[in-house]
């Protein structure tokens, strides 16, 4: 009976703790907008195929550099390709490799930092060496050094930028279950005979999971940013695949005949660098007030 109160009133601690976060939230107007603005770019990503007007690939050489009109909204890039259409395709591509990066690293660091941070001794020497080797190379020229290596593409792209990210990932988990294994709920467990795995599982990731979200959401804009700079040196996505980064590349020297061409794909990648920076930072003072 005493078991089942305390894993009831356990519940009702993460209920009310996550009801409070999203009540400071929701206040942040500013992080609360950015965040719809954000879920929505998600969307618009999802449903490419449905929303776009055009096929990301479809060419009208007749149409070549026309500005926006009926039958393209905003018009077209050098190859008749409507911008609208590219743009939104873009959108999926971009979103893929800036959740999916994210997703890659926070699989490969999060397991190893609560292994380090749970286990100590030489598991915890191990991966401190691994994160000072890891941290010598720029991640950067990390993600460089693998696509020299292995080519490019989206999913290459994904995977080597989400490989590259891992570290940042296994020390804020090593941190939290640090922090936390020596806790008198842990402890209580422990001594109780409930199994390792269970007690770093059940009992302790449901507290150090809200900084690692935080970190995953802050995560996004920096990816976005990152592979749309890889496209744009012509070492990302290839085509005729949409992305924002290769959609500047491409139309930097029409800008005299249709300045839609470039600024189309800058203005999508400030918006979605915005939105997630903005939304991260309301979520990292709702779920840790004490941090503002």
């Amino acid at each position: 009976m005493t078991m089942a109160l305390g894993r009831s009133t356990a519940r009702s601690s993460k209920s009310g703790f996550w009801h409070a976060a999203w009540y400071r939230y929701r206040r942040n107007r500013l992080a609360l907008v950015s965040g719809v603005i954000a879920v929505l770019i998600l969307l618009v990503a999802a449903l490419a195929p449905v929303i776009a007007p055009y096929g990301y690939a479809a060419q009208d050489l007749s149409q070549s550099l026309v500005g926006p009109n009926l039958h393209h909204l905003l018009g077209t890039d050098e190859l008749g390709r409507d911008l609208l259409s590219r743009a939104i395709y873009g959108a999926q591509t971009s979103m893929t490799i800036a959740v999916g990066a994210p997703l890659v690293g926070a699989l490969i660091g999060i397991p190893i930092g609560i292994a380090s941070g749970w286990f100590g001794g030489i598991v915890d020497a191990i991966t401190l060496r691994a994160f000072e080797i890891f941290t010598m190379v720029p991640q950067i020229l990390l993600a460089l050094l693998l696509i020299a290596l292995f080519g490019s593409g989206v999913l290459k792209l994904l995977l080597f930028l989400g490989v590259t990210a891992w570290v940042g990932f296994a020390r804020l988990a090593r941190a939290q279950y640090i922090a936390l294994r020596d806790r008198d709920f842990v402890v209580a467990a422990r001594a109780m005979g409930v199994p390792t795995w269970r007690v770093i599982i059940v009992h302790v990731l449901p507290s150090a999971v809200g900084p690692l979200i935080v970190f995953f959401v802050q995560q996004v804009p920096a990816t976005v940013f990152a592979a749309a700079g890889f496209s744009f040196l012509g070492l990302g996505v290839q085509d005729p695949t949409a992305d924002w980064g290769k959609m500047i590349n491409d139309g930097q020297q029409y800008l005299t005949i249709n300045l839609t061409v470039a600024l189309l794909p800058i203005v999508c990648i400030a918006l979605a660098t915005l939105t997630f920076s903005f939304a991260g930072d309301g979520l990292r003072d709702a779920l840790d007030p004490t941090s503002r």
